[in-house]
C-alpha cells in the first residue's frame, strides 16, 4: 500500500487514515467558448512533493499524460501537447496552474492534477 494513498471524487479530495497528504484542484467545473482560455489551479499540502503531472481525461478514453515537471526542471509536454496550448507554471513548491488556450470542443476533458515524491496523488476537474 502506498505511504501517500490519496481518495479522491474529482475535485473533492481528502487523505487516506494516517496520511497527512492533500491535493485540492480549482475550479470543479468550467463552461467556455470556443476561443477563450481557462486556468487550473492545483495546490498540495506537502511541499516535499517535487514532482507534478498534468493529465486530461477525454469522454469515453483513458487519462493522457499532457505534461510533467519538478522544482529543479522546466515542464516536459508528451508527444501531441505543447506550451502553446496547454501552459504550466509552478509558481511555488505546493502549487501548479495549467492555462488551456483558445479552447475548442476537443478539449473538452476531465484535467487531473498529480503530485508525488515516489508515488502518485491525484485531484481532478472538468472542462465542459
Amino acid at each position: 500500500m502506498s505511504r501517500n494513498a490519496l481518495l479522491c471524487d474529482r475535485a473533492d479530495c481528502f487523505p487516506c487514515p494516517g496520511v497527512g497528504n492533500l491535493i485540492t484542484q480549482w475550479p470543479k467545473e468550467t463552461l467556455k467558448k470556443a476561443g477563450e482560455t481557462v486556468d487550473i489551479t492545483c495546490y498540495q499540502n506537502n511541499s516535499r512533493l517535487a514532482y507534478m503531472f498534468w493529465y486530461q481525461q477525454p469522454p469515453r478514453d483513458g487519462l493522457k499524460l499532457v505534461a510533467s515537471t519538478s522544482t529543479w526542471m522546466q515542464s516536459s509536454y508528451e508527444e501531441g501537447y505543447s506550451k502553446d496550448k496547454f501552459e504550466i507554471s509552478r509558481d511555488s513548491n505546493d502549487r501548479s496552474v495549467m492555462t488551456i488556450k483558445n479552447v475548442t470542443s476537443k478539449d473538452a476533458a476531465m484535467y487531473f492534477c498529480a503530485m508525488s515524491d515516489d508515488t502518485v496523488q491525484q485531484g481532478g476537474g472538468a472542462l465542459r
